[in-house]
């Protein structure tokens, strides 16, 4: 029979995980009377000093960024709640281990973390981060600005997840104490520890920081000055060796005292980061960060599988009546309320006048026909981001074909002689294979063949590499545009502040406690910033001899390839369980039989739980009506877009 837990407002409280600086993590369940509605990680905010007042006022803001910034490493349906006068923080439960609770043990066993998987959890966190840039906050892009290892997690199964966004100015209160400052610190930019304000270049900082941590299972120096030292002196815990000086390279720029010094953002740290991951020099996957997870966590997670099972059998019923609080503390101040007679009427009244103050001073600041503006749906935002998505990749393929037309008017007429020359060689070699009747067949003639057999051949290879190098200069050069294209419209431009009405039925928050009236501006979606685009007449294309799946870019063939019979998607486990939902966006060459050759990945709304390669192996079974050219079967590439949504499993 399950164990008897406890109840913190609405929610059950399965296991306590950890308690830090912030407070206490939990591993718990959310629930009504009609049961339990979703397990969740709790993160309850009940350290001495957290500035609770303070992130309790930044709550409505917080749920409105939890609502708009939808990310796969990004920790899903955050809810911001009060229970008990504490400020409490609900995400969707994913099997995994806070990042501080990983460098605590890989400390305590002596077990080091690799390189690659070092590596690995930066990329996925710069990835959280960059998310949030897209996301336009009173004006400016949203940053973290508190990452902190108790507000991430490494999963089982690979994947680095952050929470916290929105209470960062907040959160960095904790640095005015000396008991929670000296475990914070190592984290946080010079200047932001003296200013207290989040920037971008402050989440480059605390994203070197965490990589120097793991690579060297130490913090960096409480005394911003001496870091640069120990930058210098720092050695790789897992082999004792100095640390790469591609990596150190890295370091030394992301943790630079001088904010200009560093990169502009956790996007421009991730496009850098990227080029040591993928270079060559490192070999980073998620199976091997997964694999060093189970090995570290091997217990713990038996252990969790076999709590799992009884916790799913929990009975809501013996439960509805809230027992008391998990932790024993001294309650927050906050300010009295009257109870009765005069001084409750007084607050009734004060209350009633600041409301008709802030209802008079709002209608002054618009205009009478101002509509409130609608809070968009997960669908419409999904639907405005493959929209713009298209649009760029519809202004990256015309900017594409002007920057390649006089590279590509080369290649095309190496390649037209070179067909020609493969096409004389051939003309060659069928009347070699056809001596005059009665005439013997020579060694000498066997060897001409031989010869012009190889030559054939060569050409035939030399021209399939010149292809090959024209699709990889071309796909390199998309992809450049696309991330180009991308950065311009993620970068915020300033707007005149225009009023936002409230809006008039805020979504329901179950919470104990009543959640203070933000006082802050109210949170606008970013409005794409439009790209002007110069009309470029295609460049005229040369006479080319087409053959039979002869490989031509899409832009070339009279006729795309057609899906003939798609194939369904077998979704592993792990991911029907991660409430993920999105696109997958495959580009597929298919040859001029209609099968599919190869399936490349050109965006992935969830690069874990085996979504993108359960989407790659459906494409390759495809069946196409290839392309055409001049009316004879070629080769060329399809896009092919797969949706998911596990949200309702």
């Amino acid at each position: 029979m399950p164990e008897a837990y406890r109840t913190f407002g609405s929610y059950i409280l399965f296991k306590e995980i950890l308690a830090d600086e912030l407070g206490h993590l939990y591993r718990a369940a959310e629930f009504d009377a009609q049961g339990v509605k979703r397990t969740v990680w709790l993160r309850v905010f009940d350290a001495p000093h957290v500035p609770t007042r303070d992130v309790i006022d930044r709550i409505n803001l917080a749920n409105q960024v939890g609502e708009v910034l939808q990310a796969s490493n990004v920790a899903a349906n955050p809810l911001w709640s009060v229970v008990g006068q504490r400020p409490v923080l609900a995400t969707d439960y994913l099997p995994s281990h806070p990042l501080s609770s990983v460098l605590d043990k890989v400390r305590r066993e002596g077990f080091p973390v690799p390189v690659d998987n070092a590596l690995l959890i930066l990329e996925k966190l710069s990835l959280a981060l960059s998310a949030g840039l897209t996301v336009e906050l009173q004006g400016s892009p949203l940053v973290h600005g508190f990452l902190h290892p108790g507000l991430v997690v490494v999963s089982n199964d690979g994947e680095g997840v952050v929470c916290g966004f929105g209470v960062a100015d907040q959160l960095l209160g904790l640095l005015d104490h000396k008991e929670t400052a000296e475990q914070i610190v190592p984290y946080i930019a010079p200047e932001v520890i003296m200013t207290r304000t989040a920037s971008r270049r402050g989440d480059v900082y605390s994203l070197g920081a965490i990589l120097f941590h793991l690579l060297t299972g130490a913090t960096l120096p409480l005394q911003p000055e001496a870091r640069t030292a120990a930058l210098d002196k720092a050695e790789l815990s897992y082999d004792e060796q100095p640390i790469p000086q591609d990596i150190k390279a890295l370091l030394t720029r992301a943790l630079a005292p001088r904010p200009e010094e560093r990169f502009s953002s956790a996007a421009d740290f991730k496009k850098e980061l990227d080029k040591l991951l993928y270079g060559g020099a490192y070999s980073p996957t998620t199976f091997n960060l997964a694999l060093f997870m189970d090995r570290l966590f091997r217990s713990e997670i038996e252990a969790e599988e076999r709590e799992r099972a009884e916790e799913a059998n929990v009975k809501v019923e013996d439960y509805l009546v809230p027992e008391p609080e998990p932790e024993e503390r001294e309650p927050v101040a906050v300010e009295a309320t009257p109870r009765r007679g005069v001084g409750m009427w007084v607050g009734i009244a004060t209350a009633v006048v600041v409301a008709a103050a802030a209802t008079a001073f709002v209608l002054r600041g618009r205009g009478p026909t101002q509509v409130a503006a609608p809070t968009p749906t997960p669908e419409e935002l999904a639907a405005q981001r493959a929209a713009d998505e298209a649009k760029i990749r519809g202004e990256v393929e015309k900017q594409l074909q002007a920057m390649l037309a006089e590279r590509e008017q080369q290649i095309r007429d190496e390649l037209q002689a070179r067909q020609k020359r493969i096409q004389e060689l051939e003309a060659k070699l069928k009347g070699a294979a056809s001596p005059a009747v009665g005439a013997p067949d020579s060694s000498q003639a066997t060897r001409e063949r031989e010869q012009l057999q190889q030559q054939l051949e060569a050409e035939r290879r030399a021209q399939e590499e010149q292809e090959r190098k024209m699709r990889e200069e071309q796909d390199t050069e998309r992809q450049r545009l696309l991330e180009e294209a991308r950065r311009r419209r993620a970068t915020p431009v300033a707007q005149p502040t225009q009023p936002v009405a409230a809006p008039t039925q805020p979504p329901a928050r179950p919470t104990e406690a009543a959640v203070q009236p933000t006082r802050i501006a109210q949170l606008e979606q970013p409005t794409p910033q439009p790209t002007t685009v110069v009309p470029i007449q295609p460049a005229a294309q040369p006479e080319v001899i087409v053959t039979q799946n002869m490989f031509l870019d899409p832009s070339q063939v009279d006729t795309l390839p057609e899906v003939l019979k798609p194939q369904p998607v077998t979704w592993p486990r792990m991911a029907l369980n991660s409430r993920r939902r999105g696109v997958i966006i495959v580009q597929a060459t298919v040859n001029a039989s209609g099968k599919v050759e190869d399936v490349k990945v050109l965006r992935a709304d969830a690069d874990g739980f085996g979504i993108p390669q359960a989407a790659t192996e459906a494409v390759h079974k495809y069946m196409f009506k290839p392309a055409t050219k001049n009316g004879i079967k070629v080769k060329s590439t399809a896009t092919v877009t797969v949706p998911f949504s596990f949200r309702e499993r």
